[in-house]
């Protein structure tokens, strides 16, 4: 595969998260609340242990933290490992942004403690895809001997 094309599934990957993250946050509750239900209800059903060990962890929380995380890692495998600050500035940048427009949506109401959980969302993300990276640079700059 080319660097092109690489790139090129990346951006789409990329505009696809951001499309997401726009839709489920910024399009009527009516449309949103069926998904939004079926996933409360699984956390519910599942993973309600798992959630409450979590440190103010909570069902809303955790929808917040996963919507966000596919951003982040899209963003970061965009930029230079090194410029994975950048990924995470953008997902605060994208949930203050939907916070502020959903003021104006009918049946939306912003909220700050979304922008944190979501902006969490961002660093797992990054995390996914920064460390595996890092490691793998250290790794190739690793002398490798023979007969080891």
């Amino acid at each position: 595969m080319t660097a092109a094309t690489t790139r090129s599934i990346r951006l789409f990957a990329a505009a696809l998260a951001v499309g997401m993250v726009a839709l489920l946050t910024l399009a009527p509750r009516s449309i949103v609340s069926p998904a939004r239900g079926q996933f409360m209800r699984l956390m519910d059903a599942s993973l309600a242990p798992l959630v409450d060990a979590i440190p103010y962890g909570d069902a809303e929380r955790v929808l917040n933290v996963l919507m966000f995380v596919p951003l982040g890692a899209t963003i970061a495998l965009l930029l230079h490992r090194r410029a994975w600050p950048l990924a995470v500035v953008a997902g605060f940048g994208l949930s203050a942004a939907v916070e502020y427009a959903q003021a104006s949506i009918p049946g939306r109401v912003p909220d700050l403690d979304d922008v944190f959980w979501n902006t969490l969302g961002a660093v797992v993300g990054v995390a996914a895809v920064t460390v595996p990276r890092i490691a793998g640079a250290i790794v190739t700059r690793i002398p490798h001997r023979a007969g080891r």
